[in-house]
């Protein structure tokens, strides 16, 4: 049984990486082209170039994880100790000094963010997802505390989008508003991680070789890649956060540039949010009635009919609202299935081949995430270049504006397509019984590890 407190203490970790990962994905690329005055072709590039080198990253910290042993466990000193230095690396990339010229400019924001994407976010998020499936081995209970973490995310997504320009803007619009609202995330994101440290607890502890600390690397590597289902949710994630990049890296110049108001960005944030935020507190129920897969194929269903609706009159901001209303109802489904399906490869995988590779599987995983929202981000960049973005122009030429409306709209339908057909193939839950026994059976679930 997990107690009221200890949720609350784990939903706080997404609080902590949200307030990272939203201002990342939706104002850096904004803040490059249109502050920075980087070029939005080199911008998206660099942003892609430091969440591809996740793919590097990732693995190599997944798997130091999975190696980790300490008196607080294997996942949460990692969780502890990458808050400050990503804190910092994150103040630097809205923090480009005015006075270096252009290649001092490009080098200073490629080092920064490649330092907190690639590196300390990469290390902070994969703990923080593990966390996950060593808290508890009950399907349920990682369903509920999913619920909690994405409530918790999808509020902070609510405020960082809703309140983040219009702070800049009251703090002057310049370089020292930019940095002194990353400054105050950035120490928010300390505080919460200590939170998540202090107030959960591992309990899931396999033992002999079912251990990740007893098996060779080779072992380790090998029982995630045999893993069929690996590649299906990796696959999710990658269209999911891609889908979720170019939405908020787009929807900046969207609401400025189609819409006509730069502001409006966080009334759509608003619309595709609250959906979501209402939604959440009914998935646990939802997903033990009708089960993951089916409520996956519903939400895609669902978003892209949310997508479709706004092409009838991309400038009309009622018609854009309601299509953002109904592509976060069908958001729900994902926002707390998609971590706790992780969960399920991560237990398939022990029951298969005898090897708990938490850290690893997570790592392998959130690559898809982490290419997602660099993809994202750096195919905004080259599609605004391509249809002749001019930063700061009054009004953009009819290219321009269609390279948004392109990206705003008919690509995230067109993803909305290939979540639902590797939905369709999900069909895990079909082991979860003898999944359940076999590690009821096999594997031991110790004392809490805390500290």
């Amino acid at each position: 049984m997990i107690r009221l407190r200890e949720k609350l203490a784990y939903s706080a970790g997404d609080i902590a990486q949200n307030l990272v990962q939203t201002p990342l994905t939706a104002f850096l690329l904004f803040y490059l082209t249109d502050l920075v005055g980087i070029g939005a072709a080199i911008a998206g590039t660099i942003l892609l170039f430091g969440q591809l080198l996740n793919g590097l990253t990732d693995l190599v910290i997944g798997y130091l994880i999975d190696k980790t042993e300490t008196r607080w466990g294997k996942v949460r000193p990692w969780v502890l100790f990458t808050a400050i230095p990503m804190a910092v690396f994150f103040v630097m990339s809205f923090s480009v000094p005015a006075a270096l010229d252009e290649t001092g400019k490009i080098v200073w924001i490629a080092v920064s963010y490649a330092a907190v994407v690639a590196v300390f976010f990469t290390a902070s998020n994969i703990a923080y997802s593990a966390l996950l499936s060593v808290i508890t081995p009950d399907p349920r209970a990682r369903i509920t505390l999913s619920s909690f973490r994405f409530f918790a995310a999808l509020l902070t997504i609510l405020v960082v989008s809703s309140v983040t320009l219009p702070v800049i803007t009251a703090l002057g619009g310049d370089q020292a508003a930019w940095t002194t609202t990353a400054s105050i995330y950035g120490a928010i994101m300390v505080a919460t991680m200590a939170i998540v440290f202090f107030g959960t607890k591992e309990r899931v502890v396999p033992q002999g070789e079912h251990s990740s600390t007893a098996q060779p690397a080779r072992v380790l590597f090998r029982s995630i890649f045999r893993n069929k289902y690996f590649y299906l949710v990796a696959g999710l994630f990658v269209c999911f956060y891609i889908f979720n990049g170019v939405n908020q890296a787009a929807g900046v110049y969207y609401a400025s540039d189609v819409l006509g108001d730069a502001n409006t960005f966080g009334l759509l944030s608003i619309a595709g949010l609250i959906p979501v935020l209402v939604g959440i507190p009914f998935m646990s129920a939802a997903f033990r009635r009708f089960g993951k897969r089916r409520l996956f194929l519903i939400g895609s269903g669902v978003m892209l009919a949310g997508s479709l609706i706004p092409l009838l009159g991309p400038d009309n901001l009622v018609l854009v609202l309601v299509g953002s209303l109904i592509r976060g109802f069908g958001a729900v489904p994902f926002a707390v299935g998609l971590f706790a399906i992780v969960a399920d490869v991560v237990d398939y995988g022990e029951y298969r081949f005898a090897v708990r590779a938490d850290g690893l599987t997570y790592s392998a995983v959130t690559i898809g995430l982490k290419a997602g929202a660099g993809v994202g981000a750096g195919l905004t960049g080259w599609v605004l270049a391509a249809g002749g973005y001019t930063a700061g122009a009054q009004t953009q030429p009819d290219t321009a504006i269609s390279s948004i409306v392109l990206l705003y709209l008919v690509i995230p339908a067109v993803l909305v397509v290939i979540i639902g057909i590797l939905a369709s193939l999900f069909t895990i839950e079909k082991h979860g019984p003898a999944i359940r026994e076999a590690l009821a059976r096999d594997a031991e679930v110790e004392s809490p590890v805390a500290g």
